[in-house]
């Protein structure tokens, strides 16, 4: 069963992806953009809590500096566990995830253009971004709305989509995820379609929650830079069996990895108080692990990823003035401006704008 996009559809993401400058002179401008300007890698920021007093989305971001939020669509919310541990526990019928997938993006056009957040589409949004002009980079936490039909990643880039994360917690046919028995022990031929595709059309390739295997098959389908929007580093990561926490951290020889091809790795707000092994309980631990990252695999590699509200209710962050007292506490360290420039935002700004220029190479 195939499910196709309207034209009212269409024009209502062009809206919410040209709202642009316009959009912004219009916007209520609050505070002056504090500096140095933020990314935050992987997002769900005002997509799934209640909002009892409503909420300005582009207002909250100008206020605290925050320039460009990675905002993950999740596609497979309605075949996992909603309590304790996320895992299957359903299995999509044919054209299902494409629908959901569909009518989220329809949801989340309309809210960004009520709160007129563009989207970033080219280098040059890029560059609003980093002088502090909120935008919206469009992500999907995973690549299961495919069905595995790669040829939809070119309507996805069309409705706006620069960020794709191959897999979540559902089985996908790209390769294994980390919190369940692999099925495949590899990235799957579809997989590295799926990386090629990515490459040929300006998206950046996120492999978090992917296996060990799926990271090195995806550096070997693509000479591009990917990303690790979110979790920790640990020495040798988990097993599936693992708490959540640990089966969800990146092995350090994978972190490296991905350093090594120019990648980033992006530090989640997940707070535990049970584990002394995990380092995050705090906006002060954040900014210590942040700095251990940056020892880890250079800081040209290290970045924000904080699953805001996808880690509730365990989380050290609750906003993202919180996030700038992280930025607060790293800046009153003595790191150079230019390497907190980079972590702040321009490791992430520096690989989604390769990814852009590569389409066009």
């Amino acid at each position: 069963m195939k499910h196709q996009i309207g034209r009212r559809d269409f024009a209502l993401w062009a809206a919410a992806a040209l709202a642009g400058p316009q959009a912004l002179a219009q916007a209520p401008q609050g505070a002056a953009a504090r500096k140095p300007v933020l990314a935050d890698m992987h997002s769900h920021y005002g997509m799934f809590l209640p909002r009892p007093f409503g909420l300005d989305l582009g207002r909250h971001l100008r206020e605290n500096g925050v320039g460009l939020i990675a905002w993950a669509v999740v596609d497979d919310r309605p075949w996992i566990s909603a309590s304790g541990r996320l895992t299957q526990v359903a299995q999509p019928l044919p054209g299902e995830l494409w629908a959901q997938w569909q009518a989220l993006m329809k949801e989340y056009a309309g809210r960004l253009q009520k709160w007129k957040v563009p989207l970033a589409l080219t280098p040059g949004d890029l560059d609003a971004a980093m002088g502090g002009e909120p935008h919206v980079v469009l992500a999907c936490e995973s690549a299961n709305f495919l069905e595995g039909q790669p040829e939809r990643l070119a309507q996805a880039h069309a409705m706006g989509v620069r960020h794709l994360q191959l897999v979540h917690y559902i089985h996908s046919p790209l390769g294994d995820h980390q919190t369940a028995e692999p099925a495949h022990s590899r990235l799957t031929p579809l997989g590295a379609r799926v990386v090629a595709e990515c490459r040929r059309l300006g998206m950046v390739v996120d492999l978090a929650h992917s296996t060990a295997a799926v990271v090195d098959g995806a550096l070997d389908a693509s000479d591009a830079a990917v990303v690790w929007s979110h979790s920790w580093i640990s020495p040798a990561g988990g097993a599936p069996a693992d708490a959540g926490y640990l089966a969800r951290s990146l092995p350090l020889a994978q972190a490296r990895k991905i350093a090594a091809r120019g990648g980033a790795i992006g530090l989640w707000c997940l707070r535990l108080g049970s584990d002394p092994a995990y380092p995050v309980n705090s906006k002060g631990t954040y900014a210590d692990e942040i700095m251990r990252m940056c020892d880890l695999v250079g800081p040209e590699h290290v970045a924000f990823g904080t699953d805001m509200e996808g880690v509730w209710p365990n989380r050290m962050m609750n906003d993202y003035e919180d996030l700038r007292d992280v930025a607060d506490n790293l800046s009153r360290r003595g790191l150079p401006e230019s390497v907190l420039h980079n972590i702040f935002m321009g490791n992430y700004a520096r690989i989604v704008r390769q990814a852009m220029n590569g389409a066009r190479a």
